[in-house]
């Protein structure tokens, strides 16, 4: 019994965490799939499949569930990376 206390608790735990953190990453997964198929269409001419936004939102998915802790870091990691990118182009 003490050995599943320092664990990070039953699967229904982890669902509801993956749950929880599927409101942030969704977005997140769509806003990054959008901003980099603006940046291919204006400059390359071409375009992200919606495909890469479904693996997209899967990756965050499995992380969440994986490592429920270090997600929201892996979350904010993103989101500081997208403000760096777009402080260093001038918006």
């Amino acid at each position: 019994m003490a050995r599943n206390r320092g664990q990070s608790g039953p699967i229904e735990t982890r669902l509801i965490s993956l749950f929880a953190s599927l409101f942030f990453s969704i977005p997140t997964a769509v806003f990054v799939w959008l901003w980099v198929n603006l940046e291919l269409a204006v400059y390359w001419d071409g375009f992200l499949s919606s495909r890469y936004l479904i693996s997209c939102i899967l990756v965050f998915a499995v992380l969440a569930l994986l490592l429920p802790k270090l997600f929201p870091s892996i979350l904010g990691g993103v989101w500081r990376g997208i403000a760096k990118v777009w402080h260093w182009w001038g918006w």
